[in-house]
């Protein structure tokens, strides 16, 4: 009994030193581009909270096991002004869906020079539908073991249930496309 509580006792000492550790939102910039029948469109995102579960041995990226990344609906904001904004969240329906939320499914880990290609699929929702993605994102661990994530993805509103908006009596259409950009960073 008393080897198997010393054994059960180094296990989860090296898996502390040398396993998964859990991670959460250092720093991020982060915007949704589009575009209209007038003009191209950018808004930038104020609020993201992520939480996730990596490995990291050594420096080296391991494996993602967990991540969550919630957008806050209300924090997209546009250079166009308040009543872009407005149009922007009743289209995502943030008082009764505040946050936009990805979800992990499964993600895989190739080391690329100093970096990682990250190949991930999770669900991702928005105003209230969810819809699975596939994510091309680009790692990079830093020296104080933080891991700073890059990467777009382009969406389209309508397979969220979203009708684009339209402003000044239908005469200005948004695009179907959007695009978000990001730089997501996480420490331990």
């Amino acid at each position: 009994m008393k080897v198997k509580l010393v054994l059960l006792f180094v296990l989860s000492l090296s898996a502390y030193a040398f396993g998964q550790a859990s991670f959460r939102t250092a720093s991020f910039t982060m915007s949704v581009k589009g575009s209209s029948n007038l003009h191209d469109w950018e808004s930038q995102v104020n609020e993201v909270r992520a939480t996730g579960s990596m490995s990291v041995d050594a420096g080296a990226l391991q494996s993602i096991q967990a991540l969550t990344v919630e957008i806050v609906s209300k924090s997209i904001k546009s250079a166009k002004g308040s009543i872009m904004d407005k149009k922007t969240y009743d289209a995502l329906k943030a008082d009764k869906f505040p946050t936009i939320t990805f979800k992990l499914e499964k993600a895989t880990v190739a080391k690329k020079g100093d970096s990682y290609d990250v190949s991930a699929t999770g669900s991702l929702m928005i105003a209230g539908a969810t819809n699975k993605v596939d994510l091309a994102v680009r790692g990079k661990v830093g020296s104080d073991g933080s891991i700073t994530f890059t990467g777009s993805k382009k969406l389209k509103m309508t397979d969220y249930k979203i009708k684009p908006p339209t402003a000044l009596l239908g005469t200005m259409t948004v695009g179907d496309e959007v695009e978000i950009v990001f730089k997501l960073t996480l420490k331990p």
